[in-house]
């Protein structure tokens, strides 16, 4: 929340204007929203957003609210209510990694986001948006996400130019588990063909 009131300061924007502006739009990620907060369960939506919103399920495996439905505590904007597809979350991956041409100033931005601002532990360090796992190779570079109804993990083995997208209509799967040994096995396997 602290860095969205500065940045909403420093340029005079909402948060979702922001976004829209500086990621979504220059990346061609045309299947994400960042939903203004209002009284529903998932802020306002488009029709086709709306349409296209899949059914959230309990860890129980039991339907839970509307599709498209929060069904968190998180009330602020950007902790819970940003919808993608995996088409987009693709495109941010490959971003990310250096395989898709991103303007000059974006690119900094997510590589300075890629990097170590504080240990959490011996094998971890919070990055600015992301978790860095290892403190040697391999290197994995991630965030988990999830709510009352689903589930999510994006990781990168960024030297390697390795990553993974897992989008989950569940809660309390933990992908970012499978995530990981996803990666370091196509790590391994791409050391091991080399």
């Amino acid at each position: 929340m602290l860095l969205q009131l500065a940045l909403e300061r420093r340029y005079g924007v909402p948060i979702d204007e922001l976004i829209e502006q500086r990621l979504l739009r220059p990346l061609g990620m045309t299947s994400t929203t960042l939903p203004r907060q209002d009284d529903s369960t998932r802020g306002p939506m488009s029709g086709e957003h709306k349409r296209r919103a899949v059914q959230g399920y309990s860890e129980r495996g039991t339907p839970l609210g509307e599709p498209g439905s929060q069904e968190s505590y998180y009330r602020w904007p950007g902790t819970g209510q940003m919808y993608s597809s995996a088409r987009d979350m693709t495109i941010f991956l490959a971003a990310n990694l250096g395989e898709l041409p991103v303007e000059r100033s974006l690119r900094e931005a997510m590589n300075l986001a890629h990097q170590s601002v504080w240990t959490i532990g011996p094998r971890n360090r919070q990055a600015l948006a992301w978790e860095v796992l290892g403190t040697d190779a391999p290197t994995i570079t991630e965030k988990y996400g999830g709510l009352h109804n689903a589930s999510a993990y994006i990781g990168m083995m960024l030297r390697h130019k390795l990553g993974i997208v897992i989008l989950g209509n569940r809660a309390k799967q933990y992908p970012n588990e499978v995530g990981r040994r996803i990666l370091l096995e196509l790590a391994t396997s791409r050391r091991l063909r080399a």
